[in-house]
């Protein structure tokens, strides 16, 4: 047999070919060849976790095979320019500086009853003051041989009084009762006082928070009574509501609602008896609307003096036409 001599090209080009031999048959070979099964879908090879940086994302991809993928959260660029903001013209500042601020708390007040006309009941209104009126805590600096405690008015006299021996109890109440008016009245100062006299006989006066009031809800002679003051309800010596008029007024319809205090009556109290008479008819309507209800459901009662009950408005309970006597 003759030797053969492979030039070097020839020797590269058949063990390149042997080599692709190789690979094929090592692809197409089944479980018996010899080599290793490939990992099953049950089993899947886990890739090695990498660890998020800033501003990045992992999510895992459920599939047959599982790897992790890195989600880049892009921020868009912001550019500040601070020659622009530090040379920012004055002029476009002064009506900003200069310009009054408006607050239209009727508009306010107009856009929350309008989002909320669908409700029964408003619980964001605030409520109807009602007994007690006043408390006050006993705080003495000396021990008491005796004590007085008043509730006096904004002119200083005394409405309610009641007095004891020995130390005052640690707290006093006052449920409304004056002896001048029959019962607190709207818009009117009260303020608590006790006074004590010590074992030496000497006079001390301990003050509490003085109180005002814009509505009362009270008891009287077996009816109920609501009194709102007409100078929140009305505009200066008109019979149009005012902007905080349907604060008051809505929660009065929550009252009536409650407890179906069908019919009811207005009673105006003021020095002119004309402008009370316009000022109940105005709220007739405005309560006829609201509860949807006919207006001989609502008695329009004889206009009151300022004597006693000062500038208010009254809506009587007793579950008959006509209201108060």
């Amino acid at each position: 047999m003759k030797d053969f001599k492979l030039s070097s090209t020839m020797a590269l080009w058949l063990s390149a070919v042997a080599g692709m031999t190789l690979l094929t048959a090592t692809a197409f070979a089944g479980p018996d060849a010899g080599h290793s099964p490939a990992p099953s879908a049950a089993a899947p090879a886990t890739a090695p976790s990498k660890t998020a940086k800033d501003g990045e994302l992992t999510a895992d991809i459920v599939g047959q095979r599982k790897d992790k993928m890195v989600v880049g959260k892009i921020d868009p660029p912001a550019a500040f320019n601070l020659e622009d903001i530090q040379n920012f013209p004055e002029e476009r500042l002064y009506p900003v500086l200069n310009n009054p601020v408006t607050f239209e708390e009727g508009r306010d007040f107009s856009n929350m009853m309008e989002s909320q006309d669908e409700k029964i009941v408003h619980p964001w209104l605030p409520e109807i003051p009602r007994a007690p009126f006043l408390t006050m805590k006993t705080a003495i600096d000396k021990p008491a041989k005796d004590w007085t405690f008043s509730v006096i008015d904004q002119g200083g006299a005394p409405v309610s009084s009641q007095d004891g021996k020995g130390s005052p109890p640690a707290q006093f109440i006052w449920s409304g009762d004056d002896k001048d008016r029959g019962y607190l009245a709207v818009d009117t100062v009260y303020i608590p006082q006790l006074s004590t006299t010590d074992k030496e006989g000497y006079r001390h006066t301990y003050m509490g928070q003085p109180s005002q009031f814009a509505g009362l809800f009270y008891k009287d002679k077996g009816r109920t009574v609501v009194e709102l003051s007409t100078k929140r309800i009305f505009l200066d010596k008109k019979a149009d509501l005012s902007k905080e008029a349907p604060v008051y007024l809505d929660k009065v319809c929550d009252l009536i609602r409650e407890d179906s205090r069908l019919p009811f009556g207005l009673q105006a109290f003021d020095v002119d008896p004309e402008l009370a008479r316009a000022r109940e008819q105005a709220l007739q309507k405005y309560f006829s609307g609201k509860l949807i209800i006919p207006d001989s459901q609502i008695s329009i009662l004889e206009p009151g003096t300022t004597d006693k009950r000062g500038q208010a408005i009254a809506i009587v309970f007793n579950g008959t036409p006509g209201g108060a006597q």
